[in-house]
């Protein structure tokens, strides 16, 4: 049961949306609500208005300041009338370093790709993925279109053998335990080295049932023609997921993420929430 759930706020077009769902998976697992809402949305925004007339600099502020105020408000009042525990933050400073400090101090953080109708948020487009490679928590990222009635009750969870999806399998505990269905999905599985190593077919499932959650449905696909991340996506459809789980994968340059091909092609275009762990 996650005991603090962290929800990235912005003055992006998606914000209340994110709000909401936010508030609402709070309410669902009985945990904490902390809004975190970086006072510079952008890195380099604030260096960037150095340059502005200061009438224009002071404009800009007052409507930045008075749409946070406004925000913290409906933030407060959402979390009361649903009865959820919740915090209010506004980091200072870049809004990498803000969010990444905080989801270190929760279990969960919520966030959303960048609205390409936004030009505000459009100059980040890639801060939850450089989040999620930086913070060492999980990051649910959510699409900005479609309704999203549940979130866990029918869980895709994507398996490699690596690393980074072992930790995000451990990282999703908590919504694998109030799980339905989950389903597990291996593709291009290199048979030859799991039997090696004396891999047994049902080991997963059967850590699976030992922890508690639903017996899986285990698939093998085969990406060729296709790519790793629309197979993915195919087998959400496929299996009517409501949550993908899977590993993040890449490397930084000059602070900017880079994600690997599986990960960006899911990312672009998102249907269904992800919680990505590295």
């Amino acid at each position: 049961m996650p005991g603090r759930i962290a929800i990235h706020l912005n003055d992006d077009t998606v914000c209340e949306r994110r709000m909401d769902i936010g508030l609402r998976l709070a309410k669902e697992r009985g945990a904490q609500a902390v809004g975190v809402y970086p006072s510079a949305s952008v890195a380099g925004l604030q260096q960037d208005e150095n340059i502005l007339p200061q009438d224009v600099r002071t404009t800009l502020r007052k409507r930045r300041d008075e749409h946070r105020e406004a925000t913290r408000a409906q933030f407060l009042d959402k979390a009361q009338a649903l009865g959820v525990q919740a915090q209010w933050r506004t980091p200072h400073g870049d809004a990498e370093d803000g969010l990444t400090l905080h989801a270190r101090y929760c279990d969960l953080l919520v966030m959303s790709k960048a609205d390409s109708t936004d030009s505000l948020t459009s100059l980040r487009p890639n801060l939850p993925e450089a989040v999620v490679m930086a913070s060492g928590r999980p990051v649910l990222l959510l699409p900005n279109f479609g309704t999203i009635d549940t979130i866990g009750q029918r869980v895709l969870f994507c398996w490699d053998q690596r690393r980074e999806a072992a930790r995000a399998f451990s990282d999703a505990a908590p919504l694998l335990r109030h799980s339905q269905a989950l389903t597990i999905v291996e593709i291009d599985r290199d048979d030859k080295r799991a039997q090696d190593l004396d891999i047994h077919e049902n080991d997963l499932a059967d850590y699976c049932v030992s922890l508690g959650y639903p017996k899986p449905k285990h698939l093998l696909k085969d990406s060729k023609g296709y790519g790793v991340g629309n197979v993915i996506l195919n087998t959400a459809t496929d299996t009517d997921a409501d949550l993908i789980v899977m590993g993040a994968y890449g490397h930084s340059r000059m602070r900017q993420w880079i994600m690997g091909g599986a990960t960006s092609t899911l990312l672009s275009t998102l249907t269904v929430p992800v919680l990505l762990a590295n």
